[in-house]
């Protein structure tokens, strides 16, 4: 079913419904209630929310089937709920990315105004210090968030392409969900991302007690890359942050510290190949100075102008794509 096959109120009740779930994983709902079913109250007091809004939104989210209420009035999250909502250490949960949708959901209301004055929005939304730990931590919680099956597939799909591959430089890593996939493949990796991020993922998400796993706070824009040379490379979610000619400078700064023969991986919203990508480009567009999302022709031409070639192309899921390139074994 297409989208323009809804009606309006169809489209309506399908964002409400999607914001109410968003809230209720923020709020904490979905894994209160995964380790204990409570009444609504008993829920509002445990979790120190408001009894009167919970006692209304609960009961929706009963509604659109994501709880399940039992004979004794105690909700508990129904199954996919329970996998992909309230569970962490579930390999399907995607909970972890509901407050940074909202957070870009807020940007999207500004949309009329940067219509019309251009982008991007104020990265202070709702008065919210743009330095907030909190931010930090919805960014890396949903970058984290990604499926475990995703994640495997990516690491095998980079590995096809250079099986022999020790070494692995994951620019903007940030919570090192990917790196540790090649971790546990035998690869050293070196995660490079934001000091401040470095900081706090190193703290929230144990990677300094991954063994093989190195990480370096530095720009990757402005900043020397660490000098490898890296077997392989990757650049997941990262393009489409940055204009096109910061694209071609950057894999131009990756071809730099490659070996040769190595791969280059870049997963992302591929226009043309993803039915997402062009619609994530307005959240770009929104929240960054120059990003988009990008043709597979787009992503050719800067391959092949740093001097990778061989570009392959596999979906990881229908809305993300691993493009992956080789550097030839034997330079001119």
């Amino acid at each position: 079913m297409r989208i323009d096959d809804l009606s309006f109120d169809e489209l309506r009740d399908l964002s409400e419904a999607m914001v109410t779930v968003a809230a209720g994983v923020s709020a904490g709902v979905f894994a209160e209630l995964g380790g204990r079913p409570a009444t609504p109250d008993e829920l509002a007091r445990r979790l120190e929310l408001d009894r009167r809004a919970v006692e209304i939104v609960v009961p929706v989210l009963a509604q659109l089937g994501f709880l399940e209420v039992g004979e004794d009035g105690r909700y508990r999250p129904a199954p996919r709920a329970q996998e992909e909502l309230a569970d962490p250490a579930s390999p399907e949960y995607e909970g972890g990315g509901m407050p940074l949708w909202l957070e870009n959901l807020r940007a999207w209301t500004h949309l009329p105004r940067v219509l019309d004055q251009g982008g991007p929005v104020d990265r202070v939304l709702d008065e919210e210090p743009e330095d907030d730990p909190q931010r930090l931590a919805r960014f890396m919680a949903g970058m984290a968030a990604a499926p475990q099956e995703r994640v495997e597939r990516l690491a095998d799909g980079v590995l096809a392409r250079n099986p022999d591959a020790a070494t692995l430089l994951d620019l903007g890593g940030g919570p090192g969900h990917i790196s540790r996939a090649f971790v546990e493949r035998g690869l050293r990796v070196t995660l490079l991302d934001l000091p401040d991020t470095v900081e706090f993922v190193r703290r929230e998400y144990e990677l300094d007690t991954v063994e093989d796993l190195v990480t370096v706070g530095a720009d990757f824009l402005e900043d020397p890359l660490p000098p490898g040379p890296f077997d392989a490379i990757l650049l997941s979610n990262i393009l489409h942050m940055l204009s096109p000619d910061d694209c071609r400078r950057l894999l131009r700064k990756v071809a730099d510290v490659a070996s040769p023969g190595a791969v280059v991986g870049v997963a992302d919203f591929v226009r043309g190949r993803s039915s997402r990508a062009v619609r994530f480009a307005v959240v770009m567009l929104l929240r960054t100075q120059g990003g988009n999302t990008y043709t597979v022709d787009d992503h050719r031409e800067w391959f092949g102008d740093a001097g990778f070639d061989d570009l392959q192309v596999i979906d990881l899921d229908p809305d993300r794509q691993l493009l992956t390139a080789r550097r030839p074994a034997h330079g001119p």
